[in-house]
């Protein structure tokens, strides 16, 4: 059906070239559908191995942890606001000595972009190294494909939503040997346990985007309270923060008490 309106269009303009209809059809030829934000950075590799944690409430700051894992450190809601060059390395930086090298070069087996997050509030826990100006930086994958002209075109679906953080540096099991490599981390936050919840719209659906999707169906959960929520007639990001709220009210981590 595209093709065929795009057909019509280029024979109403056959006759009329110079009315500048040509262009106006050749613009439609070459128009496409933009991708959203979080669906650039959504990785297609399902998640493999056991998890270390079965819900939220596991990874709400306070939490007490589960053998290797560890729960954020913060809890907040934010908005999108941009993405940034990170860092960029030639192996996979899990290796033992990972090199550093520029983010567009062709080199690079692995980036990671900087999403800049504007903090609206600290729901439980709190932010420390790296939390400026009101912003943190959250580390996240740019998949091989994806460029970050694509990714700042597509700023506006970002979003908001909830963001389960702690800083990099605070969290790595040993410190970079590169300098260039410990000053990156120091100045990002990782999400902790793919808890990003983003609404691309007010009142959208929750999306988890670096979550596969049966994994975030099981960390959004279906359970009583979740129900009890939505009878309340409430946006699905609303809901949410009542949960985590909740969870954090638990766990003696929440920011605001008069809540609990």
């Amino acid at each position: 059906m595209r093709n065929l309106k795009l057909l019509t269009a280029v024979a109403a303009c056959a006759t009329a070239v110079l009315t500048g209809c040509a262009p106006q059809a050749a613009q439609q030829a070459g128009r496409q559908p933009q991708r959203s934000f979080w669906s650039q950075l959504h990785t297609d590799a399902g998640g493999t191995g056991q998890y270390l944690f079965d819900s939220l409430e596991d990874i709400t700051p306070g939490a007490r942890p589960s053998g290797a894992f560890r729960p954020a450190a913060a809890l907040v809601e934010g908005t999108v606001v941009g993405v940034e060059p990170g860092i960029a390395y030639a192996s996979d930086d899990d290796s033992l000595t990972p090199r550093v090298v520029p983010y567009e070069s062709q080199e690079a087996a692995i980036r990671w972009a900087s999403v800049v997050v504007k903090v609206d509030k600290v729901l439980a826990g709190k932010l420390g190294r790296a939390y400026t100006g009101g912003q943190i930086r959250l580390r996240v994958e740019q998949p091989t494909g994806t460029t970050l002209d694509g990714l700042r075109q597509s700023i506006g679906t970002a979003g908001r939503g909830l963001f389960y953080v702690d800083n990099a540096l605070d969290r790595v099991k040993r410190r970079a040997a590169s300098p260039q490599a410990q000053a990156y981390q120091a100045s990002v936050h990782l999400p902790i346990g793919q808890g990003v919840f983003v609404e691309e719209k007010p009142g959208a659906a929750l999306v988890a985007p670096l979550a596969d999707e049966d994994r975030a169906a099981q960390l959004l959960g279906t359970d009583g309270r979740q129900a009890q929520l939505r009878s309340t007639g409430d946006s699905p990001l609303a809901q949410l923060r009542g949960r985590a709220q909740e969870s954090a009210c638990e766990k003696g981590t929440a920011t605001d008490k008069a809540a609990c």
